[in-house]
This record gives structure tokens, C-alpha cells and sequence, in this order.
């Protein structure tokens, strides 16, 4: 922990008081620190966010975020922002890993339990993001490798399979492997004619920030992913997430969440003004893009066991941790195509 105060005074911050663990980020190192500085009326206590970035991504991140950030200011949409180090840089190199320090937005994060009420503020919220970044002219210094390139994950997942297929890993995952390979060809070319826009990249519930009383989401959140990609992307994402009933209600099947669902639609309609109508109607086609390429990325690395954080409270290792958000994914996939007919119905009645 000595470590961390040492890299956590190399930041304009003031007086760092304090540096523990924070929240439940599956990439990055996070932690919370509260620092003291002086101020015209004495000394203010602050709190902030520091980061051990995963090596998957480069210190141009920092740059990207600083562009992205500064235009998300000018539309007076809260977000967290970098904060520079005593020597005016955006990062600390320590021991070959880099560190960088952000603005603490307060507020609660959610890892599961939406409501309606918060599914549809946080989904309007993501609507004034987007429209933010439209028309932005702006060209990424970082691109995390194959990121939302569901065909070369796709790829990669056939080639992993290849390599493992003597193994008791392999008699596990092949029937699933199959199913999501067999998934995704139907459907690998319904969102190619889409424009491309600036997006999050990762706007899963835990991403978003919200107020006090869960009323109203206020932020959103981990920035390092942002790109330039298809709007269904994100939105499919976003909802591939908050609709996942992980505490199911009317049964062991009924994974998705319609409520949630059309409050989202709701919610992100309302400030999303740029949108297309072939974008609406493709909304569909990005939800199970996103389930399938995320099934495919949990069961590589059930495979590899080297990109996920471990959840070691939950699961006895990478491999357990990943099959089962695997299977977990593809439960909530055949739910969702269930309910295809209804979630149709609900975006013909959201135009």
C-alpha cells in the first residue's frame, strides 16, 4: 500500500489522506483516494479516483478521453475528468504500469437490480452522450486490438477451439462454442450498412452513475473504451446488460426484462435526436450481437484463463468463472429470441 500513497502524491491533488479499494472493476485496478487541499476558506477533503490501467491499454488513452471529455463539458453533461500529475503529465509510470487519476463523480453504482424509473434516466442520459459526440471530428490515438470486431472474435473463438480440442475444456465448451457460431453466422452481416459514429464502447449497468436515491442517473462512466463503431453497438450493449434478470422473478427461463427494455427505448428516444430509423430497427440485431460476441470472449478466456479478473469470492478460478457467464449469456440469448416478436412491437410503438 506504501506503493500506491507514493503514486497517489504524484497527482495535483493536495494532501492525500487515504487510498483503499474501490468498486468491482473486472479490467482495471481501482481505488479511491481522499486528499486534503486549501482553499479560500480553509481546507476542503476530496475525493478521487486512481487507476492501474490493464495493459491492454496505452497511455494514448489518456489523450483520447481529455478530447472526449472536454466536448461532453461544453454540452454540460457531468463526467470524470483527468487529472494531471505535479509535473503536468496525464499519467505516472510506475515499474512499467501506468497510473492515472480522475475526478470522483458521488453517487451509487449498480451491478444488477434496474428499475423501470432507472432504465429509462440512465438510457436518456446515454442519448445526451451520443448526441454530444455527433458530428465530432475526431480520429482515436488508441484502439484496444479486435474490440467489438465480432468477426475476428468469432475467429479467434474457432482457432482457440482448435487448439484446445484434446482437452477436458473442450468436451465442457463445444457444444456452446457451436451454438454461438451457428448464432452468429445468421445474423454477422445486420448491422454492416449502419453509420459509423463515436460510442462508449461498454456501457454495461455499472458504468453509470447515479444519484443518491437512484432516482436519476447523473454520469457515465470508464471512458477507456471509447471508439468509433455502430450506435447499436452501445445501445445493444446497454441493454444486454440492464435487462439481465439475474434474480429471476416469473421463472428459472424468463431472463429479459421487457419493463427495462422499454423504458430504455423510452428513455434513450427521447434525447437521442440524431438517430436514423434503419438504426431503431436494428436495435434488435445489436442486442444479440452483443450477447453472442460476449459468450465468445467468456469462453476463449475460459480457454486462456488470462484476461478477465478472477472473482475469487465467487468462483475457484478463470476458467469456472468464465463458463459459467458463458452459459449464463446464452440462457439470456434464447430468452431474448423468444421475446423477439414482443420487443418488435415495442420499438413499432417507440417511433
Amino acid at each position: 500500500m506504501s506503493d500506491i500513497f507514493t503514486i497517489a502524491k504524484q497527482f495535483k491533488i493536495g494532501d492525500v489522506h487515504s487510498v483503499t479499494p474501490y468498486g468491482e472493476g473486472r479490467i482495471n485496478e481501482t481505488f479511491l483516494v481522499t486528499a486534503f487541499s486549501k482553499n479560500g476558506e480553509g481546507f476542503s477533503d476530496n475525493k478521487y479516483i486512481l487507476q492501474k490501467l490493464h495493459p491492454i491499454f496505452t497511455p494514448a488513452v489518456l489523450e483520447d478521453i481529455e478530447a472526449i471529455t472536454s466536448r461532453l463539458e461544453k454540452a454540460d453533461i457531468v463526467t470524470p475528468k483527468l487529472i494531471r500529475t505535479m509535473k503536468g503529465d496525464s499519467s505516472v509510470n510506475f515499474e512499467g504500469e501506468t497510473w492515472r487519476m480522475l475526478t470522483y463523480i458521488g453517487g451509487k453504482t449498480y451491478e444488477y437490480g434496474i428499475n423501470n424509473q432507472m432504465a429509462e434516466s440512465a438510457s436518456a442520459l446515454i442519448g445526451r452522450f451520443h448526441n454530444a459526440l455527433t458530428g465530432l471530428d475526431y480520429r482515436f490515438l488508441h484502439k484496444i486490438p479486435n474490440f467489438h470486431d465480432t468477426r475476428s472474435i468469432m475467429e479467434s473463438l474457432r482457432s482457440i477451439t482448435l487448439i484446445y480440442q484434446n482437452t477436458d475444456k473442450y468436451k465442457t465448451l463445444s457444444p456452446l462454442t457451436e451454438e454461438i457460431l451457428i448464432q452468429y453466422e445468421k445474423i454477422k452481416d445486420s448491422i454492416k450498412g449502419l453509420p459509423e459514429r463515436i460510442i462508449h464502447g461498454d456501457l454495461k449497468l455499472n458504468n453509470v452513475r447515479f444519484d443518491e436515491r437512484a432516482q436519476n442517473a447523473i454520469a457515465i462512466v470508464d471512458l477507456d473504451t471509447l471508439g468509433t463503431g455502430k450506435i447499436v453497438i452501445d445501445i445493444g450493449d446497454a441493454i444486454r446488460s440492464w435487462c439481465h434478470k439475474l434474480k429471476e422473478i416469473d421463472g428459472e427461463d424468463d431472463l429479459f426484462d421487457l419493463g427495462v427494455f422499454r423504458s430504455i427505448v423510452s428513455g434513450y428516444l427521447s434525447t437521442a435526436l440524431f438517430i436514423t430509423r434503419e438504426e431503431i430497427e436494428s436495435i434488435p440485431a445489436g442486442v444479440v450481437m452483443m450477447m453472442l460476441e460476449l459468450s465468445a470472449r467468456y469462453i476463449t478466456d475460459a480457454y486462456e484463463e488470462s484476461y478477465f479478473r478472477l472473482d475469487n469470492e465467487r468462483y475457484p478460478n478463470l476458467f469456472e468463472q468464465n463458463k459459467t457467464k458463458a452459459f449464463a449469456q446464452m440462457r439470456l440469448f434464447s430468452d431474448f429470441t423468444k421475446k423477439i416478436d414482443k420487443v418488435g412491437e415495442i420499438l413499432i410503438a417507440s417511433k
